[in-house]
């Protein structure tokens, strides 16, 4: 099995992708969650692949000036997982087929051997009754498939359909972000209420009391700035992330010794609010560096 040093220069030659980048780096051990957060966020341009290369160089040991040389090379496609040109492409199982199927345009003899294949029981082998049954048939696939689904995809189709706006072309990014946060948050405050009541140690719970109100009141001012969107088509403004945006916007303006200082303030201050155990001041600041260290780099 290859090294993360091996898989990443595997990434720096023949993919840079964006999408790539991320689960490559999701994948990988000792991994930052506030690095994994800040990566989860990124847009897709050229700028940002560079703050994926340099966090996965980072990461995986890679000295800064092989990572130069690695990225000013032109991608190469991976022969490794080429296919031969001829393959055929694998048959769709019945059930590909159901969730395929659409009743405004049936195919008797195929709609047949779809119910045949899936093992229905149409009271008859008219069209109708036959599409009635694949259509009900497909609404029960569909539903479990749902079930299925990791609980923070649900959780961002349902905004989704909350918030239409999130789908449109000129929604600010800014929102769609705060879709993440929201749903971060919420997972982080259901995880941790539940354990107040089994804390024995009063400093213990306190700390947990901190994290639950931090993460609820999070999750209550996104859901302010997407009503705020849905009903004013206007920003509010007033969540933490928009601050985040303003001091990395601030990062980015700094010149090359300000920068360096920057980052050792802040390594400072992590050092500094993990012996404290203040956690919300840590992520900051370490999403704040990793930012900071990906400018330095590029420069």
């Amino acid at each position: 099995m290859a090294t993360p040093k091996q898989q990443v220069e595997q990434y720096l030659k023949h993919d840079r992708s964006l999408m790539g980048g991320r689960n490559l780096y999701n994948k990988l051990p000792n991994k930052s969650l506030a690095v994994q957060n800040t990566l989860s966020r990124l847009t897709n341009n050229p700028k940002n692949i560079q703050i994926v290369c340099y966090e996965l160089a980072k990461l995986a040991g890679i000295k800064e000036r092989m990572l130069t040389i690695l990225t000013q090379k032109p991608v190469v496609a991976s022969t490794a997982k080429q296919k031969p040109e001829k393959e055929e492409a694998k048959p769709l199982s019945p059930e590909d087929k159901l969730l395929a199927f659409n009743p405004e345009n049936v195919d008797y003899k195929a709609a047949k051997a779809l119910v045949k294949a899936l093992g229905l029981k149409p009271k008859n082998k008219k069209q109708d009754t036959i599409v009635k049954a694949l259509v009900n048939s497909r609404a029960t696939l569909v539903s479990k498939k749902l079930v299925e689904l990791p609980q923070e995809v649900k959780a961002s189709i349902k905004l989704r359909d909350q918030f239409p706006f999130l789908r449109e072309t000129d929604c600010p990014n800014v929102l769609k972000l705060l879709v993440n946060d929201l749903i971060t948050t919420y997972e982080t405050f259901k995880t941790n209420q539940p354990k107040l009541h089994e804390l024995l140690s009063d400093e213990a719970a306190q700390v947990l009391v901190d994290t639950v109100k931090d993460n609820y009141i999070e999750n209550k001012q996104a859901y302010a700035e997407l009503e705020h969107y849905k009903k004013n088509k206007a920003v509010l403004g007033e969540h933490p992330m928009f601050e985040r945006i303003a001091l990395k916007e601030e990062v980015t303006k700094m010149s090359t010794p300000d920068l360096t200082k920057k980052i050792h303030s802040l390594t400072t201050n992590i050092n500094r609010n993990s012996s404290k155990g203040n956690e919300p001041l840590v992520a900051r600041d370490e999403d704040l560096k990793a930012h900071a260290e990906a400018e330095l780099a590029k420069r």
